[in-house]
């Protein structure tokens, strides 16, 4: 995710930001930096307050007062973790009983039935999808069949694919799939059921992965792509501090006024580009009369490698070879043996430009993936 990559099923992709009619950036929350706003805030006290009903919030007032710091605290500064597990069942004063019971879960993101016609009512009701769009196979395969394995690490900390689920009296109403990485929350995908529209359950889910990524010390929340072109992608915005990755310098930069000035008037926004340009005295460049074949139509039938095209987050050849030995990289051959990929038999017959060759896929796999990656990974081809 730090090159730009993001993750839909089993597939792992990387939009080119810079043949884009809308441009996608992947943007990142540090966790510890996080304050949420008042519609926020608000957001999460009306769930609240229906969760548990006037009359427990009054009961509990009177049996169980805060102390005049708590009150102070409570006044002066908002506590997002306290306020988020509030209503939560496993958090309720003893003796009072709520309006409704509210549970979340993180749970293995395994197909059942109940998942999946919450599923079909948010395709139905938020995306119009019909009969012939939504099926259970389609939902296994889009939010039940991650290639992100589920452990553990030496920390006891969470790793992998999860369903994150919230129920309300025992009823599933909303599922956020998540990938939780050693260093960040990244939300994949959100449903509700079309009964809880009003209570605002995009802002209540943002709100509690951002805090798990809190709690459990993810460092960061990722939100998906931001698309400051697309209005139903720019609330995303809305939870600060958000920084932008630079797919040009691999550099996070605020997703500030200056940042949305370069996005509403670049083809393809990158900060560092563009003090390059500043400091150098020039204009800022049309990017679509520089890219190498514009659309992506063109680009597809140039027959170039990804390492000339210039794409955004990817290697060019020059860097490729200055910063990946490619001899080097590993093949799995099956029977658990690994070996480097020069000992193949054909891997000195093609080019790193010839993306029909083995050299050459290996040439382009090294440059999506990074130098990083390339050094460590261990290619399958079964």
């Amino acid at each position: 995710m730090d090159r730009g990559w993001r993750r839909s099923g089993t597939l792992i992709y990387l939009p080119d930001a810079s043949r884009s009619c809308c441009p996608h950036y992947t943007i990142r929350l540090p966790a510890s930096e996080f304050k949420p706003s008042r519609d926020q805030r608000q957001a999460l006290h009306r769930w609240n307050r229906h969760v548990l009903g006037e009359r427990y919030i009054k009961e509990a007032e009177k049996n169980f007062p805060k102390t005049k710091e708590e009150k102070k605290r409570s006044k002066d500064s908002f506590d997002l973790e306290h306020t988020l597990h509030e209503s939560e069942r496993i958090n309720l004063k003893p003796g009072i009983e709520p309006d409704h019971r509210f549970e979340v879960t993180l749970e293995p993101d395994k197909f059942t039935e109940e998942k999946f016609e919450l599923f079909d009512n948010y395709q139905r009701h938020v995306h119009h999808e019909q009969d012939e769009d939504v099926s259970a196979s389609g939902f296994r395969r889009f939010l039940c069949s991650s290639p992100v394995s589920r452990q553990t690490d030496d920390d006891g900390k969470k790793l992998g694919s999860f369903h994150q689920c919230y129920r309300l009296d025992g009823r599933l109403i909303a599922m956020a799939v998540l990938d939780l990485l050693p260093h960040a929350v990244s939300g994949v995908y959100f449903i509700y059921h079309s009964d809880f529209e009003k209570w605002s359950f995009g802002k209540l889910s943002a709100l509690r992965e951002a805090c798990l990524a809190l709690e459990q010390e993810y460092q960061y929340y990722y939100m998906g792509y931001y698309i400051h072109s697309c209005k139903k992608m720019r609330y995303k915005g809305d939870y600060k501090q958000q920084y932008v990755l630079d797919y040009d310098s691999l550099q996070w930069d605020p997703l500030d006024d200056e940042m949305r000035h370069l996005m509403e008037n670049s083809q393809y926004a990158s900060m560092s580009r563009h003090r390059t340009t500043q400091n150098g005295g020039g204009s800022l460049p049309d990017e679509k009369d520089d890219v190498l074949h514009p659309t992506p139509t063109d680009a597809m039938s140039s027959g170039l490698s990804l390492l000339q095209l210039g794409m955004p987050g990817v290697l060019s050849l020059e860097q490729l070879r200055r910063r990946v030995e490619l001899d080097n990289m590993k093949v799995h051959l099956g029977r658990g043996s690994v070996h480097r990929i020069q000992n193949i038999s054909t891997w000195e017959s093609g080019s790193d430009l010839d993306h029909s060759s083995l050299r050459g896929i290996f040439a382009e796999l090294a440059a999506v993936l990074g130098p990083d990656v390339a050094k460590e990974a261990i290619i399958d081809f079964g």
